[in-house]
């Protein structure tokens, strides 16, 4: 029996499948989107991301054409290219993860290493309308970089370092492990000293080895930077870590797994609006796992509802 997806009414579906050629698994993973697509009697057409065009464009071109579903092949970063074109009332998302971490597809339960079942969500999942970052970063030149979207996690200080350091042939060999293995260099890193703002509230300072401002929070080995969090909860999670000597990371570790706390070492606090800057050195900075160099100051918002996604569970 041919399954109908959502938006089907008599005129055949356009589905926009928009793939990053370098990811781990592309080859396998369009595959099991285009089969979908057969098996719902859909139209596909499948635009490769490039180095010049990561996503962005081919997302502008799909929403222009009028294409009713677009479906991204690729990590966090692919991804988030394509859900900023779409944010705001474009059609709705599905996601096969293809990448490093896929952090993003981890926070909205999709099987990660089973493409024909993300296949099946992306084309004919419930839809649920999930809240993005917003983020605008500060050079030390003064300028201000345009605002633009972060699905998980903004980070600065040595998480951002670790990433900077996870080269692609890293990431390629070793996938999500490259991240932990090039942060365990740096757990006994000086901190920085960083100042921040909280909805509007009075400037504080703490010495941080970082500070990861999350929409949501679950990371690979089920742990959880912040535990409790949901992309659709309308608020930024910010966590400041701040570990005195390597010890203190089994109770960060304990913390992140939901046995034990981590008082002292590990803040956490909610916001719709959060401000970082630098005291002294410029603050390294990465978004959802990728590098974002230097600023002197972070300006972070909450944009509530402002994507559709395509998630487990049957289509109402």
């Amino acid at each position: 029996m041919v399954r109908t997806p959502r938006g089907y009414a008599g005129a055949v579906l356009q589905v926009a499948i928009i793939g990053n050629p370098s990811a781990r698994g592309f080859p396998r993973a369009v595959d099991a989107v285009l089969r979908e697509v057969a098996a719902v009697g859909a139209d596909a057409h499948v635009l490769p991301t490039t180095l010049a065009e990561p996503g962005g464009p081919q997302a502008r071109a799909a929403r222009a054409s009028g294409a009713d579903a677009v479906v991204a092949i690729g990590g966090d970063g692919t991804v988030r290219e394509v859900a900023t074109e779409l944010a705001g009332g474009g059609p709705a998302l599905g996601i096969v993860p293809a990448g490093t971490a896929n952090l993003f597809a981890r926070n909205l339960d999709l099987p990660l290493r089973d493409p024909a079942a993300a296949a099946r969500i992306a084309l004919g999942g419930r839809d649920a309308s999930v809240d993005l970052g917003r983020v605008a970063l500060t050079r030390a030149d003064g300028s201000r970089d345009p605002e633009r979207v972060f699905l998980v996690v903004a980070g600065v200080g040595h998480d951002a370092l670790a990433v900077e350091a996870a080269s692609l042939r890293h990431k390629r060999r070793l996938g999500w492990v490259s991240y932990i293995a090039l942060g365990a260099r740096r757990l006994g890193g000086p901190s920085f000293a960083v100042r921040g703002r909280f909805d509007g509230g009075p400037v504080e300072t703490a010495h941080a080895w970082s500070v990861l401002v999350h929409n949501a929070a679950r990371i690979p080995a089920g742990l959880q930077v912040v535990p409790g969090t949901r992309l659709d909860d309308g608020l930024l999670h910010v966590a400041t870590v701040s570990p005195r000597h390597l010890a203190h990371w089994g109770r960060i570790a304990a913390a992140g797994a939901g046995v034990a706390r981590a008082e002292g070492i590990l803040r956490h606090r909610d916001a719709e609006r959060v401000t970082l800057g630098r005291v002294d050195d410029l603050l390294p900075v990465q978004l959802d796992g990728d590098a974002a160099g230097r600023v002197t100051r972070l300006d972070a918002r909450i944009d509530r509802a402002a994507l559709r996604v395509r998630v487990p569970g049957s289509m109402s």
